[in-house]
């Protein structure tokens, strides 16, 4: 499992998304990989002071990050809906959903102002 994880300004609330290793790869390979760019960036975690590799999460990147979310949430619904239309098939639909699932909870976190950060590693 690898994760994106979402930090506020302050290092108090942190959200961590674990995926599958290939969810994890198709984003990259996917223009999710052009937003932002990480930055070595010091975070008092459980009190002790971390730098990570985080991407400042500005109104243009976080602008950028939801618009490319919305685009392929709408991209994957319409071939989920294309295969119930053709082959309702548990094998068919489970990655789908998967993706779906995954793809609403990165946006959900994107849209949530408190959370300044984001690391993609």
């Amino acid at each position: 499992m690898l994760s994106f994880t979402f930090y506020t300004q302050n290092g108090q609330r942190l959200h961590c998304i674990r995926m599958a290793e290939s969810l994890y790869e198709w984003l990259i390979q996917s223009d999710f990989a052009q937003v932002g760019r990480s930055q070595p960036t010091t975070l008092q975690l459980e009190g002790e002071a971390l730098e990570l590799p985080l991407i400042f999460l500005s109104s243009t990147t976080r602008s950028m990050f939801i618009a490319l979310f919305n685009e392929m949430i709408l991209l994957e619904t319409s071939a989920m809906l294309n295969d119930l239309d053709h082959n309702f098939s548990q094998t068919t639909i489970a990655p789908r959903s998967y993706r779906l699932k995954k793809l609403i909870e990165l946006l959900t976190c994107l849209k949530d102002p408190e959370f300044t950060y984001f690391q993609r590693e």
